[in-house]
């Protein structure tokens, strides 16, 4: 509790350059909007790059077979997590598990048939 406003205050670490943030919300992720455009960009990136790869092994799966591309996937997740620890402290660089789950809960459904 905030002792001169009578708020609840939440701590948390900015997930770009890890500054603490304390704000009356618990869904405070960064200390200023550059951080927040540098994580979204960091990401799009990776995610543009992954999504290529992923698509190939998944609808081209004789080419990505032979060009052994879940290797090279696995491969750039691991430079990626490596840069994390040498550039940013080795703070994570993705969302947790359970935030993109609740962002497509048909990805939770079971199908029936």
């Amino acid at each position: 509790m905030d002792s001169t406003s009578g708020m609840v205050g939440y701590v948390a670490a900015c997930l770009t350059c890890g500054a603490a943030l304390r704000s009356s919300s618990r869904t405070i992720e960064f200390c200023q909007d550059a951080c927040r455009r540098a994580f979204n960009n960091r990401r799009a990136v990776r995610g543009a790059e992954f999504y290529d790869l992923y698509m190939a092994i998944r609808y081209d799966r004789s080419e990505a077979k032979r060009l052994k591309a879940w290797t090279k996937l696995t491969k750039l997740a691991r430079s990626y997590r490596e840069e994390d620890m040498r550039e940013r402290n080795g703070r994570k660089s993705w969302k947790p598990l359970k935030a993109v789950l609740m962002r497509h809960t048909h990805l939770n459904s079971k199908v029936i048939g």
